[in-house]
């Protein structure tokens, strides 16, 4: 049966959108109507959800039209073969390598008896990463009353956790900057990344679950399977998203379908190879699928999260659909539509710096 055609309206009092050409606005409600197809249903907050994404893609189609031009395939749809996961991670010779100095941040964290002086000495080995670190910790993303100019001064501050989290998330960024640009948009998958990360973090602070850091780190890999996937096997990872596009199903979906797998899956065995933290190993392999009882509420923010993401069209992973929030997790999230407001006011300015920092350096 064919899914239900959301119909979208502007807000009645005020139309934010108004000083768009009305024939991009009346593309834009077509697009997110389509966009959210597979939800069938959507609560007070979802509807706000789609009506700011409307209002934001809007805008992106007027400064970006190249971006919204439909896509024709060319010739049959490809045959997958599926694909034992565990095959990828045993091509060491393929998998991108862990910084030294992560490595290292990573044994004197679970020697539990390093101080906030052997952190700063084994982190300030990497000029690179120590320059990223004080940018991060000075810029509005931590919004300090203080300026801190070392990094012993920076982990007193942040917190050995939080810092030595979001070193490790920027490190996996960084790995994986040479992924084949023609499977996949880079630069629009960071800009997907880096704000489902900003979203998480921001229900973290609003929920009071879990912490807002670890909440954004784990937002922005939650999709690092995707480009493991990519970079090991692009054919077949093209034809996984074409079949998608065919179907008009979820991309995670198809994944299971064809490949036997999904990229979360895939992702969160990556970061367990790399004994990553627990909780952003969880995060990822969750965050299509949250458990119903689970030890940490990070996979929960990062699964609402990226709902709100896909459906305010920040970036793009590759999916072209709004997944359907699993109904526990999003009702946890206490979500109206003055909350949905919250989340995206603001949040072009946020992302726009985190992006500078993250991406850009």
């Amino acid at each position: 049966m064919a899914a239900k055609r959301m119909e979208i309206a502007a807000e009645p009092a005020e139309d934010p959108v108004r000083e768009t050409p009305p024939e991009i606005v009346d593309a834009a409600k077509r697009l997110l109507s389509r966009r959210f197809r597979h939800i069938e249903d959507r609560d007070a907050s979802l509807k706000r959800l789609a009506r700011i994404g409307v209002v934001r893609v809007a805008r992106d189609m007027e400064a970006n039209p190249a971006r919204y031009r439909a896509r024709k395939r060319t010739g049959p749809l490809s045959d997958v073969v599926p694909l034992d996961p565990l095959d990828i991670l045993r091509r060491d010779h393929q998998l991108p390598a862990l910084p030294q100095v992560f490595v290292e941040l990573q044994q004197a964290i679970g020697s539990r008896s390093a101080s906030a002086d052997d952190l700063a000495a084994i982190i300030g080995r990497d000029p690179g990463l120590t320059a990223f670190l004080l940018r991060m910790v000075n810029s509005a993303f931590y919004s300090l009353p203080m300026q801190v100019d070392t990094i012993s001064r920076a982990v007193t501050v942040v917190g050995v956790n939080q810092l030595s989290t979001l070193a490790a998330g920027t490190s996996v960024m960084s790995l994986f900057r040479d992924v084949s640009a023609d499977v996949l948009d880079m630069e629009l998958f960071w800009k997907h990344s880096v704000g489902c990360g900003l979203i998480a973090r921001r229900l973290s602070r609003i929920t009071g679950m879990g912490d807002p850091e670890r909440a954004f780190v784990a937002g922005m890999l939650h999709d690092i399977g995707q480009l493991l996937l990519i970079q090991a096997e692009p054919e077949r990872a093209a034809a996984v998203y074409e079949h998608a596009r065919a179907g008009d199903a979820l991309l995670v979906d198809v994944e299971r379908k064809l490949l036997g797998f999904d990229h979360a899956v895939l992702g969160g065995m990556l970061l367990r190879k790399w004994n990553f933290p627990f909780v952003l190993v969880a995060a990822v392999l969750e965050h299509h699928r949250p458990k119903a009882e689970h030890k940490v509420p990070e996979p929960v923010l990062v699964h609402c999260a990226e709902t709100i993401v896909t459906g305010l069209g920040i970036g793009s992973s590759g999916e072209h659909f709004v997944q359907p929030p699993d109904p526990a997790a999003w009702e946890s999230m206490g979500l109206t539509p003055e909350r949905m407001d919250e989340m995206a006011r603001d949040l072009e300015e946020d992302l726009e710096e985190a992006f500078r920092i993250l991406v850009d350096r």
